[in-house]
């Protein structure tokens, strides 16, 4: 008897992807040198936007499952103030993890524990792209998990370093948008923008930004930060992108303690795609933190940890 999750290491124009496979019911893959980006994601039918593999090579950081550290989403002005001292950063958006190689560090499979892929990546072996503009060394490291069809992301963030450090964490899925359904996502609040940045303030969502109910997507043109998250009974938040078309719906599931804020994101038209991101603060979250904004950025003490987990399964409507 075959067994039903697997790992296969697989080689495609160059670059090498991790395969992890429930049976007939679920696969996913990432590609490690290419910012451990989790490019597919399918369970019965594709929960990730699909795409070609040529056009994922083109610009792997668009597609699929973007991880956003040391901070999500943008920096004003391409810098940020911590413990009083400036810092100037390049790429000033979604961090500095996205594009860049990681490295394995384990792979597994088992009736109990899935298909799963542990890779990291270290500050420290990136001196002149991560260092040199963010002197803080820190360790990395993602679990990509598939287990009861159901795909689960662990991140682990150590600082390395002597001294305290900013962090803040996010994902970026680009679902697929289905042809017709609604979003859900149950948040009480939304942060006031300018210039696509928070001002600081929290406003109550109503009219178009009221996602509490499902909203029809053909209606929705979106890029905005929700923030004070309802969870259902078991502690967890469930967003949801119900497809009316298939009868089945993409669930997203975490911890509001872990990901106190959301970012929805409607892609301009054709592409077929809609972001859900959880994230643990808001964009240019560090520069309100630094304002006495209680904007959820985690201060790492040497050695300290963070951790992140989120669960994304299919079920039907």
């Amino acid at each position: 008897m075959e067994p039903r999750y697997v790992v296969h290491t697989v080689f495609r124009e160059g670059v090498e992807f991790f395969l992890l496979e429930d049976g007939t019911r679920a696969a996913a893959a990432s590609a490690p040198s290419l910012g451990n980006n989790l490019f597919l994601y399918s369970a019965g039918l594709p929960v990730l936007e699909p795409i070609a593999f040529a056009d994922f090579l083109k610009k792997p950081t668009s597609f699929g499952i973007p991880l956003l550290f040391p901070f999500p989403n943008r920096l004003r002005d391409g810098a940020f103030t911590f413990q009083g001292k400036r810092y100037e950063v390049n790429p000033p958006r979604h961090g500095f993890v996205r594009d860049k190689a990681w490295r394995v560090i384990d792979t597994g499979a088992s009736v109990s524990e899935g298909a799963w892929i542990l890779s990291e990546i270290k500050a420290e072996d990136y001196p002149l792209e991560i260092l040199s503009q963010f002197p803080f060394p820190f360790t990395l490291q993602t679990t990509y998990r598939l287990r009861e069809a159901a795909l689960e992301i662990h991140v682990v963030a150590e600082n390395t370093g002597q001294g305290d450090m900013p962090v803040g964490f996010g994902i970026h899925p680009y679902f697929r948008r289905p042809g017709r359904g609604s979003v859900e996502v149950p948040a009480r609040k939304r942060w006031e923008l300018s210039d696509s940045l928070p001002t600081g303030t929290l406003l109550g969502v109503d009219g178009a930004f009221d996602l509490r109910q499902p909203r029809d997507i053909a209606t929705l043109s979106l890029d905005d930060i929700y923030a004070d998250a309802i969870p259902d009974e078991d502690g967890l938040v469930r967003c949801r992108l119900r497809d009316e078309v298939t009868g089945v719906q993409t669930v997203v599931e975490f911890s509001a303690a872990e990901f106190p804020d959301i970012v929805v994101y409607t892609p301009p038209a054709p592409r077929p795609a809609i972001c859900i991101e959880p994230n643990s603060c808001p964009t240019d979250a560090f520069n309100l933190h630094e304002r006495g904004v209680d904007a959820g950025v985690l201060v790492l003490k040497p050695g300290a940890k963070a951790e992140w987990n989120v669960r994304i399964f299919s079920e039907p409507l």
